[in-house]
């Protein structure tokens, strides 16, 4: 049985994710596409749209996706080479042969000479890095910047060129694919046939209007509760009103020289958005901000997140499958533990954690409580 991973967001799943997953199929001539998918929130520190079963149930409903994986929390929230590395050791401990992902460059050549060439270890980049900083430039801004300078090959400028890059960096055993990103650009807000998940979540919010969506994907999610920073703002307001500094130092990604940032922050602002436009620098990008943000609300330690292995997982949760996704998982059991049900593994204990985090602004909490759901199987179950 051959597997091809898609490594994801589904944010929601549109019709370009749609395209991106039929098109790994046929040109990785694979039996199986299993999708290794963020749950509650996002790399970029975001509430998903919606929630993690409804998510997993509507790319599975589209007939593209064979499988939907969880991809814990630990390894979702996170800059990207962490992001990448999580889902590339999902992929490799299941067995899969491939892994496909979308990018601005569209070839794969250039992903794996990029990767081969160790750039971010010559002078070279580190000179254009220290550049980069010194004149004010946020890390991650500074650091493509960098790269795309020493780069003859890859311009890691773009996001998805960025993962697909360390996609590359992380993968052992599998066979890299690619598809070039058609229609919108990842910030692009324009309406369409394919439109990126930034506009469709922004029109939604504006319109209360689902665009650019499989037909099927749209009948799942047209009852689902939507959700965005603006939902969590007050519960991140009291936390950061209410919590001493030496307890609010210990979170991921709050130092002492922030901490009293976004305190004075949340005692100005009354929107999210004003808040963020008050703390956020040059050092303190948008995206940083919001993965801290996050750790505040799931009570996530700096300590925590420090004793993560990222090249090792024991177990794989899967939220959604088909009839061939069924079959797949019978020879992931073979090579590791599957957890189709609630148990006390501290992973799924904090993936509980992060979901009470999620439902409770949204007043989802009982419906969404980790040990009463089940994966979503769309076939039929006398099979």
């Amino acid at each position: 049985m051959r597997m091809t991973a898609i490594i994801s967001e589904y944010n929601p799943f549109h019709n370009g994710h749609y395209y991106q997953a039929t098109t790994a199929r046929r040109e990785t001539d694979a039996d199986v596409i299993v999708a290794i998918m963020s749950g509650t929130f996002m790399q970029r520190g975001e509430p998903a749209f919606t929630d993690k079963w409804t998510r997993a149930q509507a790319a599975v409903a589209s007939g593209a996706i064979d499988l939907v994986l969880e991809l814990p929390f630990y390894f979702a929230v996170q800059r990207a080479d962490r992001f990448a590395l999580g889902g590339v050791t999902i992929a490799e401990t299941i067995g899969c042969q491939s892994l496909s992902f979308g990018s601005e460059c569209g070839d794969i050549e250039p992903f794996l000479h990029a990767a081969a060439e160790q750039i971010e270890e010559t002078l070279a980049y580190k000179q254009a890095l220290h550049d980069g900083l010194a004149s004010g430039l946020s890390s991650a801004h500074a650091a493509s910047l960098a790269f795309k300078s020493v780069s003859g090959t890859l311009d890691l400028t773009q996001p998805n060129n960025t993962l697909g890059y360390y996609y590359a960096r992380a993968a052992n055993t599998l066979s890299l694919h690619t598809t070039k990103r058609i229609g919108s650009g990842y910030h692009d807000l324009s309406t369409g046939d394919i439109m990126s998940a930034t506009a469709i979540r922004a029109h939604h919010q504006t319109h209360g209007q689902l665009l650019a969506l499989p037909e099927q994907t749209e009948d799942v999610l047209a009852n689902a509760s939507f959700a965005n920073f603006s939902h969590y703002y007050p519960w991140i307001r009291q936390r950061l009103l209410t919590t001493p500094v030496p307890e609010l130092i210990r979170i991921a990604g709050i130092d002492a020289s922030l901490a009293p940032r976004l305190i004075e922050g949340a005692k100005q602002a009354t929107t999210f958005d004003t808040f963020l436009n008050y703390v956020k620098t040059r050092r303190y990008t948008r995206t940083s901000l919001q993965r801290a943000l996050i750790y505040l609300l799931t009570s996530t330690t700096a300590e925590e997140v420090a004793r993560i292995d990222y090249d090792h997982i024991d177990f794989v949760r899967p939220l959604a499958f088909s009839e061939r996704g069924r079959q797949a998982l019978k020879t992931i059991k073979t090579r590791t533990t599957v957890f189709s049900t609630f148990t006390s593994h501290p992973w799924l204990t904090k993936e509980s954690q992060v979901t009470a985090a999620y439902a409770l602004p949204l007043a989802r909490y009982d419906a969404l409580l980790e040990h009463r759901r089940f994966p979503y199987f769309a076939g039929s179950s006398s099979k």
